[in-house]
């Protein structure tokens, strides 16, 4: 007997289950076609027969026109123009009290206008069919209805038009915008054009900052979270973490030296210092036009490639929390990164500091194994673009090899060189470090080649050589040799 009533248990609260479940799944469908305003199903109407007078191709004409049409205002005018409002006589109503009964006032037609033979006609049709066709519901219908008997006009879409009174305070706005303006930034330094963005530390984000607000003005009136990051959006040109840490030495003296000159009134000199500074600022955008055009170049010529190389900040291993670790000697961890304008491929010469140093040879080392692994066989033409860093880039070594790859191996036609004025080196190698999370946990090298090799996905990851820089050297020094 208990098993019996177990399975009768079962049976209903599946039953009940599936019940459920196809509801909410024709709710869901329900929802997806007054949004997407698709056509419903046949009105099998026997009086007017009204998918029988409009065709399928009709029919799906009608819908496109209808849900092409800009905004809901102009498709409650649209329909609104189909349907007829009739007045009709009071019936007499079947309960005893009248008083209680519920009287039809108005009655409505509906019609659609279809083409046939090049001819614009109206043929009328039943509510279910008018539903079926623009894909509506009857609760819109409804709506349209109550429009036409008060107003005699289509309604209007009165969504996001709320005249609400529950605004902010002036006295609780400007004490926001005072807390974010207390907060003391920096502006990059390496943008191209001039901006009034300003940069806060990377510890720094908007709930910080909002607690920060909270325990300042505990007495004040509360505001929420939402509204403080509006403001802060809206109000301000801000972002998190700076940009870079060093800057250009002859921009930090004219700020220095125009800040005096402002306090003196000495207008002579601060003009001709401006004058100066605007010309260094001229010469350092020719050098990123310069590398504009050398990317777009090599995106269209087979032939032509332009590369972008720099040195890693130092990395020192172990990379850990331990207090110890800021006593002991560390391991030092050094990364040269040789970066493709053209197709944004980019590798990394990732070596410790007991294999080799940061000297031009490193570098010629690193180029000779870029070019003749890395570089397409059809690439006649290259440019580079570096630092002046004197000990790396430019000096007496790097510009032998060039003269060296060109005329003695004859492996390219021409190779072009392009250093920037000094301070203004934001080359794509600094966007490829910046990815690059140094506050990772590390402790032995090659979790640092790991961690290069996941730190960009797209549109290429990095390419990660791991270089004996010794043995480089020597087989870069033999095949001089046998030159």
């Amino acid at each position: 007997m208990s098993d019996s009533n177990e399975e009768n248990n079962n049976s209903f609260v599946n039953k009940t289950k599936k019940r459920k479940k196809t509801g909410r799944m024709r709710e869901v469908m329900k929802k997806m076609r007054v949004a997407t305003h698709e056509p419903g199903n046949d009105c099998r109407c026997k009086r007017l027969k009204c998918f029988d007078r409009i065709s399928s191709k009709q029919r799906v004409k009608l819908l496109k026109d209808f849900n092409s049409m800009k905004g809901t205002d102009d498709q409650n005018l649209y329909l609104c123009g189909l349907m007829n409002v009739c007045s009709i006589k009071r019936r007499r109503s079947r309960k005893i009290d009248e008083m209680d009964a519920n009287f039809h006032q108005t009655h409505f037609t509906y019609k659609v206008r279809v083409i046939e033979n090049d001819d614009t006609k109206e043929v009328p049709v039943c509510c279910k069919a008018f539903l079926s066709i623009f894909g509506i519901t009857k609760g819109k219908l409804e709506h349209l209805q109550k429009s036409l008997k008060i107003t005699g006009t289509a309604p209007s879409d009165k969504r996001g038009k709320s005249n609400s009174n529950k605004r902010l305070d002036i006295n609780i706005k400007n004490l926001i915008c005072n807390h974010i303006k207390s907060f003391k930034g920096r502006s990059s330094h390496y943008s191209l054009n001039d901006t009034i963005k300003e940069y806060l530390p990377e510890d720094l984000n908007i709930k910080k900052m909002y607690k920060l607000y909270l325990d300042a003005n505990e007495s004040q009136n509360h505001v929420c979270y939402e509204t403080y990051r509006t403001i802060f959006n809206t109000e301000f040109n801000i972002s998190f973490g700076y940009p870079r840490t060093d800057t250009c030495s002859t921009c930090d003296e004219f700020t220095i030296k125009a800040k005096a000159l402002r306090a003196e009134g000495n207008t002579v000199e601060l003009n001709r210092l401006s004058i100066l500074n605007n010309l260094h600022k001229k010469k350092s955008q020719t050098f990123y036009d310069r590398k504009k055009n050398a990317r777009m170049k090599s995106k269209r010529d087979v032939e032509f490639q332009a590369i972008a190389m720099d040195y890693q900040k130092n990395v020192s291993l172990p990379n850990i929390t331990t207090n110890d670790v800021y006593y002991k000697r560390q391991l030092s961890m050094y990364s040269f990164n040789v970066h493709a304008l053209g197709d944004a491929s980019s590798y990394f010469y990732t070596y410790p500091e007991t294999c080799g140093r940061k000297g031009s040879d490193e570098v010629v080392s690193f180029l000779f194994h870029y070019l003749t692994n890395h570089l397409d066989s059809r690439i006649k033409h290259l440019e580079i673009y570096c630092d002046s860093a004197g000990g790396q880039n430019k000096n007496y070594t790097v510009i032998r090899f060039i003269h060296f790859v060109v005329h003695k191996m004859k492996l390219l036609d021409s190779i072009k060189i392009t250093y920037p004025v000094r301070g203004h080196s934001y080359l794509e190698c600094d966007k490829n470090m910046g990815l690059i999370n140094l506050k990772t946990h590390m402790e032995v090298p090659y979790q640092w080649y790991d961690l290069l090799r996941v730190s960009r996905q797209r549109p290429k990851p990095f390419e990660v050589i791991e270089v004996g820089i010794g043995e480089l050297i020597r087989k870069f020094s033999e095949f001089f040799q046998n030159q």
